[in-house]
């Protein structure tokens, strides 16, 4: 089947004659759905930081727009995290939870959604698997559980759920929180983001729905906005507003949503070089020993960050915080560090780095993850003997290896201090 345009799909969505859904009425579906919102989020993430990690030069509009994107991406799994905990369930960030690549958005109508892979970034790739991951619902369109047409619809189904789940068992049922779980509403995320909502109610699941999808896709018709209008923004962040003007953005309907940053993206006449990767590798494309291993500490490092941020949301993490301490400096530091180390090896081992094809994360979980086994990793790509200069880009990536193992036995010992076991 060949691939939809943006426009394609918008058309079929607005086609609702088809429709099967089949309305959240009990608490476990309830759970079901919220995990489901978690993990369609956590698909898109990959897919952006690839693109993301790819570009050359960071200070580009398109950089700095992907990067917005994918830290609000965030963002939202906190919140929906938050939601799910909200009604008495636990999140899963690790295992089958992790999606595998290429894949659609987990339970998603394949027909109207894209094949989201792991791309360098590109007009094309934008245009048609971004912008389509985050196509407005039309106004009227109706909530949809699994085989959703739009990110916007499920959480209409969400929501719809909740209250229907509200209506039947009375909130204080609903809203029975697991000890053994915690929200977390002191997420920091720079600039980006948005306001990390406490769910105890029926009123405040609403809001925390809000917060994602007026950032997702936005306000669908400016006079008719999906989420309430609110009149003041966060006054410390100013920018391009979704009417055109400039000014306070973020916790206002303005926020320019990610669908139209992406759209400016896309049609940047200058679009950024970017690294000769590959799309959509295999580990077993890889033929280079220090690509395999630069890979493999890639996804070390992301399997201990899903670690640490599913850890996160446990009560018995007490006051050590495992999330300032170890997901923020892995998810902010040291995955786009590695990702840089892997992006400049060749697949091949008398490649040419400045040519290609080079070395692409595969964001895989590996299970038994540890940064101990990390840092070992690590030392051992910085220990390896060296033929070209000390100049050369392979001495150079030594060099980088040994930099970030010496920050990860830091951070090892960090977290070892604060009673984590990661």
């Amino acid at each position: 089947m060949p691939e939809l345009t943006v426009l394609e799909r918008q058309d079929a969505r607005l086609d609702f004659r088809n429709l099967v859904y089949t309305p959240i009425d009990n608490i476990k579906a309830l759970h079901a759905a919220a995990q489901l919102a978690i993990q369609v989020e956590l698909t898109t993430i990959p897919a952006y930081l690839t693109a993301l990690y790819s570009i050359s030069d960071r200070t580009s509009a398109a950089y700095q727009a992907i990067r917005s994107v994918a830290v609000e991406e965030m963002f939202h799994i906190n919140q929906a995290a938050n939601i799910l905990i909200g009604v008495g369930g636990r999140p899963l960030l690790t295992g089958a939870a992790v999606p595998v690549y290429p894949a659609y958005l987990p339970a998603a109508d394949k027909t109207q959604t894209p094949y989201v892979g792991l791309y360098r970034a590109s007009p094309s790739v934008v245009r048609n698997v971004f912008m389509a991951i985050e196509t407005p619902a039309p106004f009227a369109a109706p909530p949809e559980g699994e085989n959703y047409r739009t990110i916007g619809q499920l959480y209409k189904g969400l929501w719809d759920g909740i209250c229907a789940c509200v209506a039947k068992f009375g909130e204080a049922e609903v809203f029975r929180q697991d000890l053994a779980a915690a929200q977390r509403t002191d997420i920091y995320l720079g600039k980006f983001g948005g306001r990390a909502v406490r769910v105890t109610s029926q009123k405040t699941a609403w809001e925390g729905i809000v917060q994602i999808i007026q950032q997702g896709e936005g306000a669908v018709d400016p006079m008719r906005t999906i989420v309430p209008a609110q009149r003041y923004g966060a006054y410390g962040h100013y920018g391009d507003r979704a009417d055109g003007t400039y000014g306070p953005i973020l916790g206002t309907p303005y926020e320019l949503s990610h669908y139209y940053k992406f759209m400016r993206v896309a049609d940047e006449r200058d679009f950024p070089d970017t690294l000769p990767i590959v799309s959509n590798p295999r580990r077993s494309d890889f033929v280079n020993p220090e690509a395999i291993s630069a890979l493999d500490a890639f996804n070390m490092a992301y399997s201990v960050m899903l670690k640490s941020f599913e850890m996160a949301f446990s009560s018995a993490i007490g006051d050590g915080d495992i999330f300032f301490k170890t997901t923020l400096p892995l998810m902010c530091d040291k995955l786009p560090a590695l990702a840089s180390q892997l992006m400049t090896t060749p697949l091949f081992p008398d490649g040419d780095s400045s040519v290609g094809p080079n070395a692409t994360p595969t964001f895989e979980y590996i299970e038994d993850a540890t940064l101990d086994t990390l840092a070992n990793l690590l030392e051992g790509l910085g220990a390896r003997p060296i033929a070209a200069g000390p100049q050369s880009p392979a001495a150079r990536r030594a060099a980088g290896a040994r930099a970030i193992a010496g920050d990860i036995r830091r951070l090892q010992q960090t977290c070892e201090a604060a009673g984590f076991t990661l």
